[in-house]
């Protein structure tokens, strides 16, 4: 996915995938829920973000209603963390990438 973010573009094809949170990849889905941690080349990361009409990516549709969504989202090593955190996501990962903030 490419975007714009302040100017700046984004593209996570040309970005290293760190980890991925998916628990229900069922398009199919109004629950669906993919969301894709990069880390760009600059050492900026982005969270690729894509769910079904019961997310918090859910878009309007014509005529009321909403459908499934994505969205490309600049974050902090804070955020990122904060993410990881919130996502339970492998501590070895976690620890690889933001060592130098975590509590020992």
């Amino acid at each position: 996915m490419k975007r714009l973010i302040d100017r700046k573009l984004y593209d996570t094809d040309q970005a290293e995938q760190i980890t991925r949170y998916a628990p229900n990849t069922y398009r199919g889905d109004f629950n669906y829920l993919i969301e894709t941690l990069y880390k760009t080349p600059d050492g900026e990361y982005i969270l690729h973000c894509e769910g079904g009409a019961a997310t918090e990516y859910a878009k309007p549709c014509d005529g009321g209603g909403k459908t499934s969504g994505e969205e490309l989202n600049v974050l902090d090593e804070e955020a990122v963390l904060d993410w990881c955190e919130d996502r339970k996501i492998d501590g070895s990962i976690v620890v690889s990438e933001f060592e130098h903030l975590i509590e020992t």
